[in-house]
């Protein structure tokens, strides 16, 4: 099977490509920069511009888009390339003679906050970036008449290569300081382990229904203490205590600390939330790695990822 896979280089795109590559699948790349993809076959292009799209999805069978920006320093930067570049994949998949099935990759920032949110609820994202994501959706909902798309929501995405979430996890166990923005009480999330999403973007390519959109998660709400208490156990250490930061603090830092960093005003938007988790969804898909099992393996080092 031929696919291409946008987003290559990325955390969840580096453990996509091995494993499509393990699977003996010929797999094109399609990257922005001068870097070339281990076990792809790299082609240069460009999803905010449209360059190279139409040699990328030549010839492919399945496509798995994963490209996007987490951060941006304007809500315009997040649609150039998550709305309208997802368009722009879209326009080009369906300009084939038979376009290919087409998985995109979206984030349960889409749907919004909540306990045990299900595919059938309405979205009601409450970031910049989570309503970037959901305009991709809607791209993939304007070409269905000719390009059969496929939506996953993932929850939180962890696993080794993780330079987002696992980080956060380590600072807190180190100082003993477990941060949570907002009202004091419980937070609730859904996390899913890089490998068995990897596993669930290939099965929605080959067995998704097109217009279907599906939730993915390791089938447990994590309170945000029990998180950080397996990393501490991890890492051999006492787990944090969790301190509350109030909400007018956590945005005036984010102000001053900048759009593009790691704590900017968007993601406090989401923070603020206390609840971020799905219901079990459609696709007949079992996650086969624990919390405390994926944590043990992540927080080892791992010198053979980028």
């Amino acid at each position: 099977m031929r696919y291409l896979v946008t987003g290559a280089t990325g955390f969840i795109g580096a453990h996509l490509v091995r494993r499509l590559a393990e699977e003996g699948h010929h797999v094109t790349a399609l990257v922005r920069g001068e870097r070339n993809v281990r076990g792809a076959q790299t082609i240069r292009g460009d999803l905010a511009t449209g360059a190279g799209l139409s040699a990328a999805v030549d010839g492919a069978d399945r496509v798995i888009h994963l490209a996007g920006l987490t951060r941006a320093r304007t809500p315009q930067g997040y649609a150039e390339v998550n709305t309208e570049g997802t368009r722009r994949l879209c326009h080009a998949l369906a300009g084939l003679p038979q376009p290919p099935r087409l998985v995109y990759c979206s984030s349960l920032a889409a749907a919004g906050p909540g306990r045990l949110r299900h595919e059938d609820d309405l979205p009601s994202p409450v970031s910049q970036y989570g309503r970037s994501k959901l305009g991709g959706e809607h791209a993939l909902h304007e070409a269905a008449d000719r390009v059969p798309g496929i939506v996953v929501r993932p929850p939180i995405v962890y696993g080794p290569g993780d330079r987002e979430f696992l980080p956060r996890l380590v600072t807190a166990v180190r100082t003993g300081l477990l941060p949570a923005v907002g009202r004091p009480g419980p937070r609730h999330y859904s996390l899913i382990h890089v490998d068995d999403l990897c596993r669930a973007l290939i099965l929605a390519a080959d067995r998704g229904t097109p217009g279907a959109t599906y939730h993915l998660s390791d089938g447990t709400e994590h309170l945000w203490q029990d998180i950080a208490a397996a990393a501490a156990t991890a890492l051999g250490r006492r787990p944090p205590r969790l301190v509350h930061i109030p909400a007018s603090v956590a945005m005036a830092a984010a102000r001053t600390l900048g759009r593009t960093t790691a704590l900017n005003p968007d993601k406090v938007s989401e923070l603020l939330h206390p609840a971020w988790t799905c219901a079990t969804g459609r696709l007949p898909f079992t996650p086969h790695i624990t919390l405390r099992r994926g944590l043990t393996a992540a927080l080892r080092p791992q010198p053979d990822m980028p």
